[in-house]
């Protein structure tokens, strides 16, 4: 096996012949589009697509990078090219709409894809039952192009974080409440599937709100991923799925090529990544051990959703909730702390900024938690 590469290029704008050209230098390394594509393939392209919001609110995949890889693999010869991705709800063709990556499809005759599960059966996986989208199981190609982001649940979304679109519609949210506060065991699922749907390429977009950290592209996505956090400077056992890899054994991808300028060019001025304050953090000792301590404390050091007063009581978190911790009474939302998994998927995906997340209560900075 060849050893994974990785490439960086720094990009300030999304203009459509500066995107272009940055790709194809950042895929120069890796022998250009047409390594990836050949003549008469057909290719998906999986962006980030969370639901239809504006581009300018760097929510989901730019749609100068979705233009930019598809001109590139058009070039490269592809037969067809499809576009899809499983948004938290509705349609994925509406969310592409909001977003403007419907444009582009139109513009370039990509075929938008609304994801159709089927059941992936492989004993040999700790999950040995998953429903993924039956579009990316019968590509030829699969181009990743995740959109560079903070996670309340996972620290950050990447690469191999993802592929979690693989799987379609409300069926996250039921993987979202079978691992429930366990970071590394929802960490392990979205392993799983990101080596069975396994993208070719990978193509991260981090430009608006990254300080120019521009695309960059790699081979496997675990090592683009470990790249950036490197470029970070920080620890990449702070990324669950890194984690939980190297703890699975699957570590191959920690030796890769990497290309571009150095970290001190491409790294922003200031990034943060949300304080997950969990047991989990700690082994998951005291969950196994203390669960009665484990409850209390996770009470005062967890981080948690909580409503804001621009919650408009839509009801939109009630409905998507894994865990039912929510209700809505006269108006007000109200959530079960107990019931609640701290999967942030009503954070993620409130589309009025109505939901917050808890700041650190007095034990947790006793205990020296940020």
């Amino acid at each position: 096996m060849t050893q994974p590469r990785v490439s960086f290029v720094p990009l300030h704008t999304y203009d459509t012949e500066a995107a272009v050209s940055a790709l194809e230098q950042a895929l120069e390394p890796l022998g250009g589009m047409g390594r990836f594509v050949r003549p008469g393939s057909r290719v998906v392209l999986k962006p980030n697509l969370v639901f239809g919001r504006s581009p300018e609110r760097a929510i989901n995949t730019h749609p100068a990078i979705l233009r930019a890889a598809a001109l590139l693999a058009k070039q490269a010869g592809a037969a067809w090219i499809g576009v899809g991705d499983s948004p938290g709800f509705g349609s994925a063709r509406l969310a592409m709409k909001q977003c403007g990556l419907l444009a582009v499809a139109d513009e370039l005759g990509l075929e938008p894809i609304e994801f159709t599960p089927v059941e992936d059966v492989d004993r040999t996986r700790s999950f040995i039952r998953l429903e993924l989208a039956r579009e990316l199981l019968d590509a030829d190609v699969i181009i990743n192009l995740p959109k560079m982001k903070t996670h309340g649940q996972m620290n950050m979304t990447l690469a191999v974080k993802n592929m979690f679109g693989a799987v379609p519609g409300a069926r996250k949210l039921q993987w979202h409440y079978r691992a429930g506060r366990d970071q590394l065991l929802f960490a392990r699922a979205i392993n799983e599937i990101a080596r069975r749907v396994r993208p070719h390429l990978s193509i991260l977009d981090a430009v608006v709100g990254m300080d120019g950290m521009g695309p960059s592209a790699g081979d496997d996505p675990w090592s683009l991923d470990a790249a950036v956090m490197d470029v970070l400077r920080l620890d990449r056992s702070l990324l669950f799925t890194l984690a939980e890899a190297i703890q699975s054994g699957h570590a191959a991808w920690q030796a890769f090529e990497r290309f571009g300028p150095g970290d001190h060019t491409l790294r922003p001025a200031d990034w943060q990544i949300p304080s997950l304050r969990t047991l989990q953090m700690h082994g998951g000792f005291v969950e196994r051990r203390l669960p009665r301590v484990a409850a209390w404390l996770r009470r005062r050091i967890t981080p948690r959703p909580v409503p804001k007063s621009t919650c408009i009581g839509c009801s939109l978190c009630v409905d998507i909730c894994p865990a039912r911790a929510m209700r809505l009474d006269a108006g007000k939302l109200h959530i079960d702390e107990t019931a609640c998994i701290r999967c942030f998927c009503c954070h993620e995906l409130c589309q009025h900024d109505g939901m917050g997340v808890t700041e650190p209560g007095l034990v947790a900075r006793l205990l020296g938690i940020r």
